[in-house]
């Protein structure tokens, strides 16, 4: 459901270069950017808990369900040495795709460049259906956890390219999928496995006011179930312009997604096709609050796949505010 919510972690980066509080090296003692959002959002997938626990049939549409909570997100860094600092921060989508936390130490290296190794420790579990084929008899909520190693290389060689490397685990607490089917199914359809990301990103500025950032990253995720395990590929272009106080964000994002084996429930390979739009407005220093930005949004998803049970729609709108320091 936070698909929708990915550019908050741009959003952030993009108030910290205008905040009078941001700069090139590394701050003594603690600073960063911490911001608290209010979402709405809507789901019709047939994976999300948020759904009826009770499936009458595959072939049913999904329902869509409402949900309103808060979401903080923050980036901190504790500066050590003069080149070197320790980070912590949330993040949305890359590897885990959701939402995560992140901690390791970044290096700052002469060419204004800076190299970072950090651990995705697992800590947020997100709650998934046990067996989400079931039907007739209610579903059960399990966990889902993943855990990893992440390293970034920002400003590749003093330029404005950036490259994030990711490997880890995923582990479900309870899995069942396919409880009802041969246990040749129930194989094919384990979501555990090991996971592996590559993102390439860059920052453009034509000028003071107006910049595109774009961004295409690849996840081989290895299911130990064949009809789970698939590869991913996809693609955000976001465009910024500020006027005055105000800076506005538009952005575009898609991905497909091809995977392994044929599904033994529906007998066919899936085959997804994902894209998405977003409009941010965000004001800086209302009220005159230093470093304090006013941030809204209104964000689109759309997953169209080849079997239907997959296919799903996502809608969010928020308001929040965020703080540089």
């Amino acid at each position: 459901m936070l698909r929708t919510f990915r550019q908050t972690v741009l959003i952030l980066g993009i108030l910290s270069a205008f905040s009078v509080s941001a700069q090139s090296t590394v701050k003594p003692g603690l600073s960063g950017n911490v911001s608290i959002n209010l979402g709405w959002f809507k789901n019709d997938s047939h994976l999300s808990t948020e759904q009826s626990s009770v499936l009458n049939s595959l072939d049913e549409p999904g329902t869509n369900e409402e949900k309103t909570l808060p979401l903080p997100m923050w980036d901190l860094q504790l500066g050590v040495a003069p080149n070197t600092a320790l980070y912590f921060k949330s993040a949305l989508g890359g590897m885990a795709s959701s939402f995560y936390m992140q901690a390791g130490l970044t290096q700052y290296l002469s060419d204004g460049s800076s190299l970072g190794i950090g651990v995705i420790p697992g800590f947020f579990d997100n709650k998934v259906w046990d067996d989400p084929f079931l039907t007739g008899t209610p579903r059960q909520e399990t966990k889902r956890s993943i855990r990893g190693a992440v390293l970034d290389y920002n400003r590749i060689a003093g330029t404005n390219v950036s490259l994030e490397l990711a490997a880890g685990k995923r582990k479900i607490d309870d899995e069942r999928s396919g409880s009802t089917y041969s246990t040749v199914s129930q194989d094919a359809l384990k979501r555990e496995g090991d996971l592996f990301y590559a993102a390439l990103s860059q920052k453009l500025d034509f000028n003071r006011q107006f910049g595109i950032d774009w961004k295409i990253h690849y996840i081989d995720d290895r299911a130990e179930g064949g009809a789970i395990a698939n590869n991913r590929y996809g693609v955000e272009l976001t465009a910024r312009q500020r006027i005055d106080r105000y800076i506005v964000m538009l952005g575009a994002s898609a991905a497909w997604i091809d995977y392994d084996e044929a599904h033994p429930i529906f007998n066919q390979i899936r085959d997804d096709n994902q894209y998405g739009f977003s409009a941010t407005l965000i004001y800086l220093a209302p009220f005159n609050w230093r470093n304090t930005s006013a941030v809204a949004r209104a964000g689109f998803d759309n997953l169209t796949s080849n079997i239907d049970f997959y296919e799903e729609t996502q809608n969010l709108y928020s308001i929040g505010l965020a703080y540089s320091f």
